[in-house]
This record gives structure tokens, sequence and C-alpha cells, in this order.
């Protein structure tokens, strides 16, 4: 389809677009900007990405029309990347710009005053704030994040309405600066990719139901939780459990599942570039986490019709599932409710 003309018959300038991230490794929020990316309009934006660190799964799926700028900021908490991001502004000219996850934008909001960009800063919030700081600390980065460097963005958007009454009435972030939009969901990709075809045997193996866990190996999302249930699931009855994802636990899960006696009966084969092809042929899904900000699995796993069981986790969840009604909703931490529930899910097969 061609361009519409403006009234003087010229093509419409398009808006030079920069969108910062930290990195591109396989999360939940580096998947949510390259299907943004993909998505944009060519014909209204020129886009170009600035990483902290360019490398990481999701790099090859960053369109190649797209420039990538790489600002080798290998360390946390680098504060030379403001001045690299800074230049990149000044050198680059954008018409706006748009961060994604704390830290980028923390590095983008300074970055901007420094550079003095004069464009709209939008800032995306995609975890919970108070869980992340009462969890892993940082009250200076608190305090410069939330109550001095977000009120001075064009807008924020938050992916779901928990973050946006808790940047509003726990931070003083301004309401009218924040507005609720989800991460996008491809979900025409999401089942095309999960007819690929089965990768691994226990998926095709009809006698033996299979659950599926998935996200980064991580304090937050809590899969000790789904492992502990899963052993009391598996003592009643023969079920297998898949845990998709990487990180800095997994050490600890493959501890407590060889302690636990379920080495037979789990597999945690790693980070996945077609998680959905497992997702599709898994007869339960199940998120665990301690806090989430959103929970884009869980609609990925509802895209693929599969039933859905998670913790009541502030934030996300309970958006999203109504429960008994599109899934199922246990307290956080709770292993014998949430045995309970995997247990019902595989025993009520109308249930989803």
């Amino acid at each position: 389809m061609s361009e519409s003309l403006s009234p003087t018959g010229e093509s419409p300038k398009k808006i030079r677009l920069l969108t910062i991230i930290p990195g591109l490794g396989g999360g939940g929020a580096e998947r949510a900007l390259v299907n943004l990316l993909r998505h944009l309009d060519g014909g209204r934006f020129q886009v170009q990405l600035a990483a902290f660190e360019a490398t990481g799964p999701f790099r090859r799926e960053v369109p190649v029309e797209i420039p990538v700028h790489d600002l080798n900021g290998r360390r946390q908490y680098d504060v030379r990347l403001v001045v690299r991001l800074a230049r990149l502004l000044h050198s680059e000219r954008p018409d706006a710009v748009l961060s994604v996850m704390r830290y980028a934008n923390v590095v983008a909001l300074l970055a901007a005053r420094l550079s003095r960009f004069n464009g709209p800063v939008i800032v995306n919030e995609q975890n919970n704030p108070s869980a992340e700081f009462e969890q892993f600390g940082g009250r200076w980065f608190k305090s410069l994040a939330l109550r001095y460097l977000y009120p001075r963005a064009g807008k924020i958007t938050a992916i779901s309405q928990g973050i946006a009454t808790e940047l509003a009435s726990r931070w003083g972030v301004p309401g009218d600066k924040v507005v609720v939009i989800p991460n996008p969901v491809d979900v025409a990709q999401i089942r095309h990719l999960a007819q690929e075809p089965s990768p691994h045997p226990w998926l095709t193996d009809k006698q033996i139901p299979v659950i599926i866990g998935v996200g980064r190996l991580h304090p937050q999302k809590d899969f000790g939780l789904l492992v502990r249930a899963f052993r009391l699931v598996r003592n009643a009855q023969a079920t297998r459990l898949i845990i998709l994802g990487e990180g800095p636990e997994r050490d600890l899960l493959e501890n407590e599942v060889q302690q636990l006696g379920l080495a037979s009966d789990v597999l945690l084969p790693g980070f996945q570039d077609n998680p959905f092809a497992w997702m599709g042929r898994a007869d339960a899904f199940v998120l665990s986490s301690r806090y989430e900000g959103f929970g884009n699995v869980i609609v990925e796993a509802m895209a693929l019709g599969r039933p859905v069981i998670a913790t009541n986790c502030p934030f996300g969840p309970g958006e999203i599932i109504g429960d008994n009604v599109s899934g199922l909703l246990v307290p956080v931490g709770d292993e014998q409710a949430l045995a309970r529930a995997i247990t019902r899910v595989l025993n009520e097969p109308n249930l989803s």
C-alpha cells in the first residue's frame, strides 16, 4: 500500500523514533519491544534501536531495516551510558524517544537532560517497582527513578493497571502522566510457531500429562514453588514438568529437583527460541511468580488454548484471569493450593 499524501501532494514526514532497551535477552520485555518494532508502520515511523548491550536471543529478530546502536554498557549502573546516549541523541536528532525497562528509562531521561533534547521521552514501566526494591534494594535508584526523573517524562506507559496505580499512589508520579498499555502479543505468529514439529518426546506422549512453566530462572518467578507443588501432584499421579528459561537460579533449581527425587520427571532445557512449540503441546501452563508487571506469558498460553494456573501476584494475573472462568488463581507462595489447582486441571479436561 502506498503512503497517503499530504495536502501539498508530498509524502508526510516520518517520525524519527529512537527506542532504547538495556539488552536483547530472552525476557518478556525484550519480546514485547521486538513485537512492537516488527509492527510499527514504516510509512509513519523511521525507527532506530539503542541497546546498552546489543546481544542476546532477540537480536536476530529485530527487523533488518532498523539500525541498532550498541552502547557497550556491560556493567550495571554504568554512568558512561548517559554520556554515550546523550551523544547519540545529539547526532541522530530523533523526534521522540521510547525507553523500555527502568534502567533504560533512567539513562534515557538523564541523557535527554544532558543533551538538551526537546522532544518527548516516553518511558515504559515493565515491572512491579515496590516488589523489586523490597527484594533487591536500590534505595538511591528508587528515589532517582521514580520521584525525580519519572515526572519529567513526556508520558509513562505502564503495562498493567496495578503498576499505574502504584506509580501514582506510592511514588508520587502524576496520574495524568501515566497511561496503561499492555505489551503487544502477536497471536497469529504465536499460533504459527506452535505448529512447528514437537521439540521433545514428552510432548507427544499422551499417556503422561505435561505441565509447563516459562520464564527467567530468577527469584521473581519462584520456580522452586512450582517444583515443590509438582512433587505433590506427581506423588498422586504420573505427571511431568518442563520449565523453559535460563537464569541465575539454574543450579539451585537443579539441586532441588535432585533432592526431591524428581530428576526423571522434570526437564530444564534452557531458553528456547520457539517456546510456543512446547507450550502449545503441554497439558497446562503454570505461572508461579512472587510478583509480575503483567504476565505476558499468560496471554501467550491463552492464545494457544492452554489451561492456565497462576499465582494471584501483584501485578497482572488478576487483571488477565477471571478465576474459575478463564483460568485458576492461587495465593502467592502456597504450594498446596498450587498442587490442588494443577491436579484439578489435569482431572477436569473441560476446565480452561
